[in-house]
């Protein structure tokens, strides 16, 4: 129509820079989900090497609090109102990389209880969540999961040669803080410094 505004090649770019801007804030990662998550995967092993040096009856208390956890967020997650807002391919791989994390996840859980030992189950643990740290950095661009992916590897292989489940948990802890915690951290202070330098 003629009243309508003609697109000029210089408002095609800055759309397409807009786009690109907005493609790229969807999938920023503030670490604060890294932090919570982490902080109670390192209590949780960490409350069971203590539980088993002391002789306490029930040593993975920490782990079925954490398990409740769980599924409290889980539920809240489903249930929740969901906002409307533009959706990428990448947006969706990362959904579906979610839901395969929590899958394998809770068929780690199972497989512990009727057919694998903790001490190769948990090692389980680390294995997929090296995998998810992969993709997730991979998406965002961030050396601090993608090194957490090594440390969680590494720790993987340590669980597998170390065969007293209580120095599994010690190894799944430190694991955890290395690559997990400290990782979350990092993307807490570069996106708080993102944020900061897009005000002035």
């Amino acid at each position: 129509m003629p009243n309508e505004k003609q697109l000029t090649h210089e408002n095609s770019l800055a759309l397409i820079h807009q786009m690109i801007g907005q493609a790229k804030a969807n999938i920023t990662d503030n670490g604060v989900n890294w932090l919570l998550w982490g902080s109670m995967l390192f209590l949780s092993s960490l409350s069971t090497y203590i539980f088993m040096d002391t002789g306490t009856k029930n040593i993975f208390l920490g782990w079925n609090i954490f398990g409740v956890f769980t599924i409290l967020m889980l539920g809240y997650n489903i249930f929740k109102p969901q906002k409307k807002i533009v959706r990428t391919y990448v947006d969706d791989l990362l959904k579906w990389a979610d839901i395969g994390f929590t899958v394998s996840i809770f068929t780690i859980i199972f497989s512990i209880n009727i057919a694998v030992s903790p001490n190769v189950g948990f090692a389980f643990f680390l294995m997929v969540f090296a995998s998810f740290m992969l993709i997730k950095g991979g998406a965002i661009k961030s050396g601090a999961l993608k090194f957490g992916a090594l440390v969680n590897w590494v720790g993987a292989m340590a669980m597998f040669f170390c065969t007293e489940f209580k120095y599994d948990m010690l190894i799944m802890a430190g694991a955890i803080l290395a690559g997990y915690i400290i990782p979350g951290f990092v993307l807490w202070f570069q996106y708080k410094k993102t944020n900061n330098s897009q005000r002035k």
